[in-house]
């Protein structure tokens, strides 16, 4: 079990990583092209629809790793008024939503790959290619939501109100 945890934690490190690139990436493109437009030069060919699909990939790549940390937003009103009982079963139920509604958006966004699949739906922009590459992130990236929602609603919930920014 430890190791199956481990390779998870790895994958979910790795897809953050592939996202932290993406986002690098764009940040030196849109540099690159500001930097080129001020010199009076042509801007890089098809810069905006790469950046596009990029910001696409990145934010569902990267949020199963920002949800495993706990580095969401969260708001804590009510955690923050109840006792410790109430605060493990809110703990509990809300991680148990989160796992419904993520397993939704992934049977969703599957249904919508799959269908992409089906019609042969190609992307034509500066770039062209099948339409469901775009999808396939959002059912992965959900499924792996989903299982890190029921990991946190298995183990115990903080027992202590977590420190707030404010």
């Amino acid at each position: 079990m430890m190791m199956l945890t481990r390779t998870f934690d790895l994958l979910l490190w790795g897809l953050a990583m592939i996202s932290a690139g993406l986002l690098a990436a764009i940040a030196v493109a849109i540099a690159a092209n500001v930097a080129l437009r001020s010199l009076g030069l042509p801007v890089l060919y098809g810069t905006l629809d790469a950046i596009e699909y990029a910001l696409l990939i990145a934010t569902f790549m990267g949020a199963p790793w920002v949800l495993a940390l706990d580095a969401h937003v969260k708001v804590d009103l009510m955690t923050q008024s109840v006792g410790p009982r109430a605060r493990r079963v809110l703990h509990v139920a809300t991680n148990l939503v989160g796992a419904v509604s993520a397993l939704v958006l992934a049977w969703f966004g599957a249904q919508a790959m799959l269908a992409s699949i089906a019609r042969g739906a190609m992307i034509r922009t500066s770039f062209t290619f099948p339409e469901w590459w775009t999808l396939t992130v959002v059912p992965l990236s959900m499924l792996l939501c989903a299982v890190i929602f029921l990991r946190k609603a298995l183990r115990p919930g903080p027992a202590a109100p977590t420190l707030t920014g404010l």
